[in-house]
């Protein structure tokens, strides 16, 4: 089946969850109905995905639309940003190591495979450190997978028990914003994101979008917002983007690997909770951005269910941002701690040693 095909079947599969999750008037339906729909039909073996450019006009109409959201109160609430970000920083580092300490005492992880399980985020690099280290490459993608569709499905249903109110997407705006001023936004954001991915921006069309959308806000240049079919719809397709993480996936790997990512999931989410109460209540912040902004899910995610939750998306944006990048120097440390340890324990010790045989702590990296 091409890609072509694969995108219908596939869209067509969330927008049936999203339709059944709206009926039973579940939160965040239109994208967590899709979610589900899509992982469960690729689970049993239905060709789940999504094309390339599909994903990116999906993430243009979401940043355009989150940007929109940007106000005047996001840039009054950035000089109370830094002590946030202090805190999120520090358990960005403290979750791997705390994953290295515990997670080998409940599960048959070792150490360094429980330190990159336990990393919120950046999938594609822990992915690289983990064939390094001679790791399982298919445990870190499932992992990751089980960690945002939890999150997916319990944020929203933890903000409606919370008492907040919660649609079946996006919030609605008050007014359209002119299509001339549309299409313009649109054609700025699609020359600005090839320059972010060449910055190695995460999810440049996102940002793009969201960075084009709430300059024209923040300076009066336009009001408004998309109308709302259009994001509506891109956040079925985002939903249905979610579930194909699951696609391929047999039903007995999900299965032997649920009790991981439930202790994974409670590791993460305790810590950024436990960080995010002191953060909230130092900064000045509300509640729900530094939970937002310190939640261990994936960033175009996370940023999207602020927006639907009423979130600063300014905030929630800039502090995934940030975690990503102090993710990426621990991660990059702790493999270069590794290799030394390797490459001393393989001079000092044997072939066998520097293979990490009878060490306690599992494979090192390949002298490559």
């Amino acid at each position: 089946m091409g890609k072509g095909h694969q995108s219908l079947l596939t869209l067509a599969v969330g927008g049936f969850g999203a339709l059944v999750a709206s009926l039973l008037h579940m939160p965040m339906a239109l994208l967590a109905g899709p979610a589900i729909a899509v992982s469960l039909a690729g689970l049993w073996g239905a060709p789940m995905d999504i094309a390339r450019r599909i994903r990116n006009a999906a993430f243009l109409v979401m940043g355009i639309s989150i940007g929109s959201m940007v106000s005047p109160e996001s840039i009054a609430a950035m000089m109370r940003w830094p002590v946030a970000f202090g805190l999120l920083a520090a358990v960005t580092i403290l979750t791997p190591f705390a994953g290295r300490s515990l997670v080998p005492r409940l599960l048959p992880f070792d150490r360094h495979e429980s330190f990159l399980a336990a990393a919120p985020g950046h999938l594609g690099l822990v992915i690289a450190l983990a064939d390094s280290l001679s790791l399982s490459l298919s445990r870190p993608i499932i992992l990751a997978s089980i960690r945002l569709m939890t999150l997916t499905l319990l944020v929203p249903l933890g903000a409606t028990l919370a008492g907040m109110e919660v649609g079946f997407g996006l919030p609605g705006g008050n007014a359209v914003t002119p299509w001339g001023w549309i299409a313009l936004q649109l054609a700025t954001a699609l020359a600005l994101s090839p320059v972010l991915a060449r910055l190695k921006l995460p999810a440049p069309t996102l940002f793009a979008g969201i960075s084009v959308a709430a300059t024209a806000h923040l300076g009066g240049w336009t009001g408004g917002s998309l109308p709302d079919w259009t994001a509506q719809g891109a956040l079925v397709l985002m939903g249905s983007l979610i579930g194909t993480r699951f696609s391929g996936m047999a039903w007995g790997e999900l299965r032997d690997s649920l009790l991981a990512g439930g202790v994974i999931v409670l590791l993460t989410c305790g810590l950024a909770g436990a960080l995010a109460l002191p953060a909230a209540y130092l900064s000045g912040l509300p509640l729900l951005d530094v939970l937002l902004g310190f939640s261990p899910g994936g960033l175009e995610t996370m940023i999207i269910l602020g927006a639907a939750l009423g979130a600063d998306p300014a905030f929630v944006a800039a502090a995934h941002l940030f975690r990503l990048l102090v993710l990426a120097l621990v991660l990059m440390l702790y493999a270069s701690l590794v290799a030394r340890s390797a490459r001393k324990h393989g001079d000092g010790q044997g072939d066998e040693q520097a293979k990490g045989q009878g060490d306690g702590q599992g494979p090192v990296p390949r002298a490559d």
